[in-house]
């Protein structure tokens, strides 16, 4: 059994913990210059120099470096593997999966039935390389696991076949993860390129999908205008583990990308969703044509920055809900960039006044639209009583004879209506 955890901290934590009240019954290292025999040796102190000398400690994008991982490595306890057994697995393992890492193997009995196990401590740098780890596949490393045990005449701790509704699932194959949960997903080369201001032409299909998809109602109208734009739509391989659109140029076919490559809000499953519902529709009908006729003219002169500047005001219009002109002075004002702006109002995109919603007509003419609700039968007959008993109420309010009217016995309690002698 093989069980991995991340740390993020300094190596002596672990360290500290593996060997307090001399529980560790012996120790390997790897990749490491031990001293003699029978003297302690601080594997954490030099795991922590090699990665502050390679400078794998700092953090990566904003979050937390991972400094090393551990492992834990369990035998079959029917097989009474003894300390020298479980040794020589660990360390041919950890040789195996960590060839040029620094490792250190601790093993203890301390648990319930005083079972040897291994815990296995990598530290995050390439000794060769000064790379960082990379997260091996943790399947990987167990089957490796699992056949050096088979090796050396051990009981390999296979997970028990699935049956019923999980075995179906596992022949169907589990649905694989998207390449990003990101929307808009823009990858390094693409964002260097642009910082450069050189063409990208994963940018161009990107700027003309934004644009059809703005203005779209349908999946036939959206395919349709794409055409105009110069990019044909295609479905991916029938072998893929996601069924997804593939976009390329028509008059580049070698240059294609997959929908959710560019982002979630660009794939095939997100997109059918948005056109089965009618589109976008945040944008009047003078303006969506107002945004394919000047995509269409900025794909005709191969203006792509016009293109992009496009796809960038449409998605600030469609993200603040802007209706009208005076609206996007709301936005200049709430920090918008100024150049959308201008191009937006300069675009016509927006109308000059804010349009006016339509009444929705009622359901038959000259009636009163009410909402059918369901009620179950209980609920109908408690619905009566209570209509019954608000009537009742009202009439005898209204009735002359209410005022004169002797309490009831049940109201005014036992000695009502008797008289005192």
């Amino acid at each position: 059994m093989l069980k991995a955890i991340s740390g993020h901290t300094s190596t002596k934590g672990i360290r500290r913990y593996l060997t307090k009240k001399n529980r560790a019954l012996a120790e390997d290292c790897l990749n490491l210059d031990p001293p003699e025999p029978g003297r302690a040796f601080d594997w954490a102190a030099a795991m922590d120099e090699t990665r502050r000398l390679f400078g794998n400690d700092s953090a990566w994008r904003g979050r937390r470096a991972r400094t090393y991982k551990h492992y834990v490595v369990s035998p079959d306890p029917k097989d009474g593997v003894s300390l020298d057994g479980l040794r020589a697995l660990a360390t041919r393992w950890a040789q195996e999966s960590f060839p040029n890492h620094e490792v250190a193997i601790v093993y203890h009995d301390d648990n319930a039935n005083d079972i040897p196990h291994a815990h296995v401590v990598v530290n995050n740098t390439d000794v060769e390389t000064g790379r960082r780890l990379q997260d091996p596949d943790p399947k990987a490393l167990a089957r490796s696991l699992q056949k050096i045990a088979r090796g050396l005449g051990m009981s390999p701790l296979e997970p028990p076949a699935p049956s019923g509704v999980a075995a179906r699932a596992a022949r169907r194959g589990a649905r694989r993860a998207p390449a990003t949960h990101r929307d808009e997903h823009v990858r390094r080369a693409e964002r260097e390129l642009a910082e450069c201001g050189e063409y990208s032409w994963v940018a161009d299909i990107r700027a003309r999908v934004k644009a059809a998809r703005s203005v779209s109602r349908s999946e036939a109208e959206f395919r349709s205008l794409l055409a105009s734009l110069g990019v044909e739509v295609s479905d991916n391989s029938p072998r893929a583990a996601r069924r997804d659109w593939v976009y390329s140029l028509a008059d580049a076919p070698t240059r294609k990308v997959s929908g959710e490559r560019l982002g979630l809000s660009y794939g095939r499953e997100r997109l059918q969703l948005l056109l089965r519902a009618g589109g976008a529709r945040r944008i009047a009908d003078a303006g969506e044509r107002a945004i394919a006729a000047i995509a269409r003219r900025a794909v005709a002169v191969g203006d792509l920055e016009e293109l992009k500047t496009l796809s960038e005001a449409v998605a600030l219009i469609e993200s603040s809900r802007a209706s009208c002109a005076a609206d996007l002075d709301g936005l200049a004002a709430k920090g918008a960039p100024p150049r959308l702006v201008d191009y937006a109002r300069q675009s016509g995109i927006l109308p000059e006044e804010r349009p006016i919603p339509k009444p929705t007509p009622p359901a038959c003419p000259g009636r009163t639209m009410i909402t059918s609700m369901y009620f179950s039968p209980i609920a109908q007959k408690n619905r009566r009583r209570s209509r019954q008993r608000a009537f009742t109420r009202s009439a005898n309010a209204l009735s002359p004879f209410s005022a004169n009217r002797r309490p009831s016995s049940r109201a005014a309690g036992p000695s009502a209506g008797r008289t005192c002698r």
